[in-house]
């Protein structure tokens, strides 16, 4: 049984071990996190090229948006909470904790 969960360190150490020798493990979005015991050592071993950053959000939102709105993508898979505007300040300290499972939020006006 493999346990990953979202917005763990599992997820990158299951990378690092999944990857081929000189392969590259590429991580996209908000990775906040602390991780102390960075395995360190598997990444010099299998010379792992890591990539980072977030996401150019700005230049695809608009053809996103139409994707979502067409119903040609939904996002069921990601989306555990929708809540009220109003419960914003509990929605951040939901996701922060990951509380309930908390994965992304969607907040309703």
């Amino acid at each position: 049984m493999i346990n990953v969960e979202k917005g763990t360190p599992k997820v990158l150490e299951n990378c690092f071990k999944a990857v081929r020798r000189g392969g590259t493990v590429t991580v996209v979005g908000v990775y906040g996190s602390p991780y102390d015991n960075f395995p360190v050592h598997r990444i010099f071993d299998k010379g792992i090229t890591i990539k980072t950053g977030q996401a150019p959000v700005q230049k695809y939102i608009d053809h996103l948006m139409e994707l979502v709105s067409s119903g040609r993508v939904t996002l069921n898979d990601i989306i555990t909470h929708k809540l009220p505007l109003s419960a914003a300040s509990n929605a951040y300290d939901i996701f922060k904790k990951k509380e309930d499972g908390c994965v992304k939020v969607v907040l309703n006006p």
